[in-house]
């Protein structure tokens, strides 16, 4: 580099370093872009990728060789400009030509901002005492009694209690179909209320191939948004009624099918389970609570390209789940009704929470100098590993060794997780 780069130690952790190059720096990477540039080049008298130099420099566009040039001049400045100013980036940094004559390059890195925590020692999270509804008792009863009935196709009109085979179809005010409505061989038990209000009324009084059509008004808070507060006229076709019957919760059905002694046995798991649930969802619901706290107390100043970064993260992360769901984004936002700016905003604004905690939570571990013991660690690893299937634990057993990515991730975790549970107790 011809001269000093020009250091600017920037608020939000951002490190901007203007650098010109000498021509003899340039040169080098330049000659190594012409030469990966030629193999596409083609001209009479020559084989492909044999074009002289100069040549090639005619045919080539200016733009494309100034890019690749500055490609294969980066990683050794990169590398120069954090080892001669001790720069400890934390994510790729950023590069900008600033002009090409000379070639002159600004390259911002982003190091760890300052991170303070404002009132952390004073978070305090109400504890409540997780208890069982008696209705909620009942119904868990009612659902396990459900796996167990028993249904007889009759021949009468529907009633309260029948389970209902239908086909149905879905038109708007202008009498044309809508769109993800059709459905064929759906069930529904008339009674349950699962379907839209008023819909499982409409069953009552048909027969086996009887047909009706009637209108409802969706929801307001309907969880597909282009259905809420619309009216829609189903067309419906049953297809088989079927009558209901429910076991009696005996002693003798708590042993054969419950697994139990008796019905207070029964009963005596059903809610010590239910109890066990709702002090995992406690647990929960103080963590969130927690951390939702934590992230008001972290008080940090994010550079703009580390949101950006954390933002294509995320982005990327719901693509991958949209995927396993067989769906892409343009299908979702269509679905959702979102359009894409609206959608890239909120990703932002979860970016910089995210970001937030995870900064805050790093912080919060630090100042409370919480660690794990190599010995702590053996035990944590082993139980991992310890589900695994002996293939499965050949696969992964390397990755779980001190130092490796997978056991240092784990360990960070497991910091975490003592930080959090010190300061809920």
């Amino acid at each position: 580099m011809s001269d000093i780069p020009d250091i600017k130690r920037l608020k939000g952790g951002r490190v901007e370093c203007t650098v010109t190059f000498t021509e003899a720096e340039i040169t080098p990477a330049e000659e190594k872009a012409l030469h990966e540039l030629s193999r596409d080049i083609e001209l009479p008298g020559f084989r492909k990728g044999n074009v002289p130099m100069d040549q090639v420099r005619e045919k080539i566009d200016p733009q494309k060789l100034f890019e690749t040039t500055v490609h294969h001049i980066l990683p050794p400045t990169f590398e120069k400009l954090i080892k001669d100013h001790d720069i400890k980036p934390i994510i790729h940094p950023r590069v900008e030509a600033v002009s090409r004559d000379p070639m002159t390059l600004k390259v911002v890195f982003i190091e760890k901002p300052e991170i303070a925590l404002k009132g952390v020692n004073k978070i305090k999270i109400e504890k409540k005492t997780p208890e069982v509804d008696d209705k909620e008792f009942q119904k868990m009863i009612d659902f396990m009694l459900d796996k167990h009935k028993v249904t007889k196709e009759v021949d009468r009109e529907a009633k309260e209690g029948d389970l209902i085979t239908m086909n149905f179809h879905g038109t708007d005010e202008a009498d044309k179909e809508i769109e993800g409505i059709r459905t064929e061989g759906h069930q529904v038990e008339i009674g349950t209320n699962v379907l839209i209000p008023g819909f499982e009324d409409n069953l009552k009084g048909l027969k086996k191939g009887g047909e009706k059509a009637f209108t409802l008004t969706f929801p307001e808070k309907y969880h597909a948004e282009q259905l809420q507060n619309k009216p829609v006229t189903f067309h419906i076709t049953v297809v088989k009624i079927e009558e209901v019957s429910k076991p009696e919760l005996t002693d003798e059905f708590a042993k054969k099918e419950l697994q139990s002694e008796s019905v207070e046995d029964f009963k005596t798991q059903m809610r010590t389970s239910m109890e066990q649930q709702e002090m995992v969802m406690e647990t929960q619901r103080r963590e969130r609570v927690l951390m939702d706290e934590l992230t008001k107390c972290t008080k940090v100043e994010l550079a703009p390209e580390l949101i950006d970064e954390e933002t294509r993260q995320m982005v990327g992360e719901f693509e991958q789940q949209l995927s396993q769901q067989g769906m892409n984004m343009e299908q979702w936002m269509q679905a959702s009704g979102k359009k894409a700016e609206e959608v890239m905003a909120d990703m932002k604004n979860q970016a910089q929470q995210r970001l937030t905690l995870r900064l805050g939570m790093q912080q919060l571990v630090e100042e409370k100098e919480i660690d794990i013991t190599d010995e702590e660690m053996d035990q944590i690893v082993e139980g991992f590993l310890g589900q695994a299937t002996p293939e499965q634990r050949k696969e992964v057993e390397s990755a779980y060794q001190k130092g490796a990515q997978a056991y240092e991730q784990l360990k960070w975790q497991k910091k975490v997780e003592k930080a959090l549970a010190g300061m809920l107790e």
